[in-house]
């Protein structure tokens, strides 16, 4: 007789199946939730954050390699005390039993020396960040010393057009040699800072803090040349001149003088005088 169940799908094994996808469906999510939350990228921190996150690490290390440091120390200065009760000399290679510790040792100098790497790079783009900083001030103060001087060479007309509208007489916007053309609000400002004797740039940022923006990418540019042309020719100067050709340590034959020096009174041949043959 044929069981009336026979060829219909098993309720429990399709639901024993179910369990089973359902679960391995749930761990799918959790590994692309898992990666996702991964991919999740954290805020950067801020130079000052990085730098004291490195020095922070590398006090860190340091504690753990003095501590390691004095436990294989201890551990041979223990052993070469028990070799002494027994007659015995100090051991010259290292205790087989510190092995392992000078492994992580070694491992720990090298992720240390790997963190003082990254600090000493990370300071050097700090330096050069702040050398950039200064180069663009001064190239801006340049910019605007020349563009002053224009203002100068402007006719009376043309000035107060520019500090009432921005602009010339004619309507059009103002072309300086040293900062090209300006926009009608930056013109006017800066008229007005010429007009009132204020010249220096930190007077002119506290009128027109945009000014920096407006010309950044040409400020950073420029300054990121001088900067490496000056870093280049500090390399240069710090670096020790080319090795001269070394002077030759004294020999025994530097000391025999020239034939010609020679006296001719006597010679010497192991400390005993010969008289020179008389002709």
């Amino acid at each position: 007789m044929i069981n009336k169940f026979e060829g219909e799908p098993n309720l429990n094994s399709s639901e024993s199946n179910l369990n089973e996808t359902g679960t391995d469906i749930n761990a799918e999510k959790l590994e692309v939730e898992g990666s996702e939350k991964q991919e999740i990228k954290q805020p950067e921190l801020l130079p000052e954050e990085q730098l004291k996150n490195l020095e922070d690490g590398i006090g860190t290390k340091g504690q753990e390699i003095t501590k390691l440091t004095e436990s294989i120390e201890g551990t041979k200065s223990e052993l070469d005390e028990a070799r002494g009760e027994l007659g015995l000399p100090p051991m010259e290679d290292e205790p087989p039993n510190t092995a392992s510790d000078k492994e992580k040792l070694e491992k720990l100098q090298a992720e240390r020396d790997a963190l003082e790497k990254q600090k000493e790079e990370l300071v050097s783009q700090q330096e050069k960040g702040n050398l950039i900083k200064e180069e663009k001030e001064k190239i801006l103060q340049e910019k605007l010393d020349e563009l002053f001087k224009e203002f100068e060479g402007f006719n009376p007309g043309d000035l107060k057009s520019i500090l009432n509208k921005g602009k010339t007489k004619e309507g059009k916007n103002v072309e300086s040699n040293s900062m090209g053309e300006l926009d009608p609000e930056v013109a006017k400002s800066l008229a007005k800072a010429f007009e009132e004797g204020i010249k220096l740039l930190p007077e002119i940022i506290k009128n027109l803090p945009e000014l920096f923006k407006k010309f950044d990418e040409d400020l950073t540019k420029e300054a990121m040349e001088r900067v490496d042309k000056k870093l280049e020719e500090q390399k240069k100067e710090e670096k020790p001149e080319e090795s001269r050709p070394e002077e030759k340590s004294e020999t025994i034959e530097d000391k025999i003088p020239p034939v010609g020096e020679i006296k001719k009174e006597s010679n010497f041949i192991e400390g005993m005088p010969i008289e020179n043959p008389k002709g």
